[in-house]
C-alpha cells in the first residue's frame, strides 16, 4: 500500500483533460488526482462515452451497476467506467476519498478488447506499491506539459499505466519459474523506471539478502550491477540508433544527460559520445566495449 503520509501531501485534486482532434468521445487523454471530501461528489446514473478508470488510493464507498448489483470499494479498488455503460459511484462523505484515474479515447479501449487484455468486470483489485504515487505524478505532469502536436505520443504512457493497474508489471511473478530467471526478465524491463530490489525480493517470497547472494552465485553480478548493464547495454542500441543523448538518458532512467554520461564511462570506459564517434570512423573493433 501507499503510506498514508505521501497520501496526505495531496490536499486537492489535480486534473488534466486533453484531446487529440475534435472529438472527446474518441481523442481524449485525461488523468489526475481527484478528492471527493462529502456526499454530493456521488455520481448517480452515470455514463461516459469513452473509457475511464480509476484507482481509489484512500477512502471508501459503492459502486452500483446498473441491474442493481454493489461492489463496496475501498483502497486499492481499481473502478473501470466502460463505454456507455450506466453506472452510480456512491463516495462515503468522511472526507477520505482520494482516486487517481486515467481516461482514454473509446478506439483504444476498443483495441485492449480486441486483444481480450482487459477484464470488463466494472470493480477489480489493483496492487497498490509506494513508488506508484510518484509514477502518477509524473504521468500528470507530462500530460499537462506535452504540447498539442506531440499528445499522441501520450497514448502508450497512458496505456501502459492502464494494464500496470490491472496487474501487467514486473512485480507481479509466475513463481513456478526459478525465481532468479524472473529476476532477471524484471530486471531487463522498464529501463526508464526505478526499481526497488527489495520488493523485487519480496515478490519473489525471498529475503533480500538471501536474493542478492543467490543472485550474484547464478549470475556472476548482483542484482544492482545486472540492471546498470541491461541499462548500459540498451543505452550501446540507442546510440548506434542516432537517438539523441538527452532522449536516451530519459530512456534508461538517468535525470540528466551528465549522470548517463558518467554512468555509461564508467561501465565501458569511453563516454557515450565519443563512443558515437567512433561508430562512424575506422576505429579498433567496438566488440571490446
Amino acid at each position: 500500500m501507499i503510506p498514508e503520509y505521501l497520501l496526505a501531501k495531496i490536499e486537492k485534486s489535480d486534473v488534466i483533460y486533453r484531446c487529440i482532434g475534435n472529438e472527446m468521445k474518441n481523442g481524449i487523454l485525461a488523468c489526475g488526482f481527484m478528492r471527493k471530501e462529502t456526499a454530493d461528489r456521488s455520481q448517480y446514473h452515470f455514463s461516459n462515452e469513452y473509457y475511464s478508470c480509476f484507482v481509489l488510493l484512500r477512502g471508501s464507498g459503492e459502486y452500483i451497476a446498473e441491474d442493481g448489483t454493489s461492489y463496496p470499494l475501498q483502497a486499492g479498488s481499481l473502478v473501470q467506467r466502460l463505454p456507455g455503460v450506466p453506472h452510480s459511484t456512491r463516495v462515503d462523505p468522511d472526507g477520505k476519498w482520494l482516486e487517481f484515474f486515467i481516461s482514454i479515447g473509446k478506439p483504444f479501449f476498443d483495441s485492449f478488447c480486441s486483444l481480450s487484455v482487459l477484464n470488463r468486470e466494472p470493480v477489480l483489485k489493483a496492487e497498490l506499491l509506494p513508488g506508484d504515487l510518484e509514477r502518477y505524478q509524473k504521468i500528470l505532469q507530462s500530460l499537462k506539459a506535452t504540447p498539442d502536436s506531440l499528445l499522441p505520443l501520450r497514448i502508450p504512457e497512458m496505456e501502459k499505466e492502464i494494464l500496470r493497474m490491472y496487474g501487467y508489471h514486473a512485480h507481479r511473478v509466475n513463481l513456478q519459474r526459478d525465481p532468479i530467471e524472473a529476476a532477471c526478465d524484471m530486471l531487463s524491463q522498464n529501463l526508464d523506471e526505478e526499481i526497488s530490489l527489495e520488493e523485487l525480493a519480496r515478490s519473489l517470497q525471498i529475503g533480500y539478502e538471501t536474493f542478492r547472494k543467490v543472485f550474484k552465485k547464478q549470475t556472476g553480478v548482483s542484482p544492482a550491477r545486472y540492471r546498470t548493464r541491461k541499462k548500459m547495454e540498451q543505452a550501446r542500441i540507442l546510440l548506434e540508433g542516432g537517438v539523441p543523448m538527452k532522449e536516451i538518458a530519459g530512456l534508461v532512467g538517468y535525470g540528466d544527460v551528465y549522470a548517463f554520461s558518467k554512468q555509461f564511462s564508467r561501465f565501458f570506459g569511453f563516454p557515450p559520445g565519443k563512443y558515437r564517434a567512433r561508430l562512424h570512423t575506422d576505429a579498433p573493433d567496438l566488440e571490446q566495449f
